[in-house]
């Protein structure tokens, strides 16, 4: 163990490791871990200075030391957490190490009301995006019910709510008046009531964004909502043959990046045997994974949703990390948690989604009967990637029916 605490020491302070001095106060430590477990987890080394001096911590105090670090956890600390506790020698001189996992029931706070996160190689009070990101990817607050500012109701096109509630319900909502639609539209999640005026919701753009001219209410009130589609023609990403801001309404919106990506697909060959075969254009992969991408991403995030295509190559990274305790692993597994609940619910009745966590697996699936076809998914900060990889050789220029 010391030599890998040797080899931590040199590396420096990080965005998972903190030094601390024996003399770190209560109200500093739980700071250090609440901002830890607020992101993906850590170590602090108390015996260490930020310089990566070895000070140690006095025999007197070692005894002591674990029963202090553990009460701050549970009393300075809510929720209260149980981190991993251990003494080590290093030069001779005992060192204490706190391993912090990532949270099971973020944010945490300190009991003076901080929500503290860790970032690069210092913790800092949350924004209040930040703080905002932090309740939602615990589940706690769902952002695609909140009312957008400044859109009204005039933004929404109520001839397409009509027939989504006609075709979904069977509820016709030509008889209904004003009350009556305002009260639907609430109860729908698909607007709020603020200042005794109807706004409409995230959701509500989402689906239900009218149009004036070429620009849709989504671009001009909700414009990290969009998806940018770009496909280059060469592997240094250089030359872009296409491009495309989308900001239709869901679920037109992946039709439309759907049909991008078909003009745009160049047919490939991969050699099976002792023949040669073309591979199809993998649309139901393609569409779940598009599907994922609008009904998982962060929408409190300022980007797009974002479709690179180059030779043998289509990315789709949607900003936001994995929600809570979701991994990869357990995305394959089938286990999924819905950031955004009322746009899971709206995909689910276009028929565009279940809520089963069997998208993930299917494109698997898919993916393993396809000779030529290789998937990777990538979780990291705020993105979420997904990297179909496939046979480019021969290539050209085709046209799908």
């Amino acid at each position: 163990m010391e030599k890998e605490i040797r080899q931590i020491i040199q590396d420096g302070e990080n965005s998972l490791v903190e030094f601390k001095t024996p003399d770190v106060s209560p109200q500093s430590l739980a700071e250090e871990i609440s901002a830890f477990a607020n992101v993906r987890g850590g170590e602090i080394f108390i015996g260490i200075s930020d310089d990566g001096r070895v000070s140690g911590i006095d025999k007197a105090r070692i005894k002591n030391l674990e029963e202090a670090v553990m009460n701050i956890c549970r009393n300075n600390i809510l929720p209260p957490l149980i981190p991993m506790f251990e003494t080590t020698t290093v030069d001779g001189k005992v060192i204490a190490r706190i391993q912090v996992s990532e949270g099971l029931e973020k944010p945490y706070q300190t009991a003076s009301g901080k929500y503290m996160i860790r970032v690069g190689s210092t913790k800092r009070n949350s924004s209040r995006q930040e703080l905002l990101r932090l309740f939602q990817n615990a589940g706690v607050v769902h952002i695609d019910g909140k009312p957008v500012p400044g859109a009204s109701k005039q933004d929404l096109d109520l001839d397409k709510i009509k027939r989504y509630f006609k075709d979904v319900y069977e509820l016709d909502m030509g008889s209904m008046d004003e009350v009556e639609t305002r009260a639907l539209l609430v109860n729908a999640s698909l607007a709020e009531i603020v200042h005794a005026k109807l706004c409409p919701s995230m959701a509500g753009l989402l689906f239900f964004s009218r149009k004036e001219g070429v620009v849709t209410a989504l671009e001009k009130y909700l414009p990290q909502a969009g998806i940018q589609f770009v496909y280059y023609q060469d592997q240094d990403l250089e030359d872009i043959f296409d491009r495309l801001d989308c900001y239709d309404p869901s679920p037109e919106a992946i039709d439309t990046i759907l049909h991008k990506l078909k003009l745009n697909w160049k047919t490939s060959s991969v050699i099976r045997g002792m023949k040669r075969e073309e591979l199809k254009f993998p649309e139901g992969v393609l569409r779940e994974l598009l599907v994922n991408a609008v009904v998982h991403r962060d929408y409190s995030i300022h980007a797009k949703i974002q479709i690179k295509m180059q030779p043998g190559i289509i990315e789709i990274t949607n900003p936001g990390r994995l929600i809570n305790t979701v991994t990869i692993e357990k995305m394959k597994a089938g286990i999924s948690i819905s950031r955004n609940p009322i746009i899971l619910k709206f995909m689910q009745n276009y028929r565009y989604a279940d809520q089963l966590g069997r998208g993930i697996p299917m494109v698997f699936r898919k993916i393993s009967a396809m000779p030529g076809f290789s998937i990777h998914l990538e979780a990291r900060d705020e993105m979420f990637k997904a990297r179909l990889e496939f046979s480019s050789e021969n290539c050209r220029r085709g046209v799908i029916p």
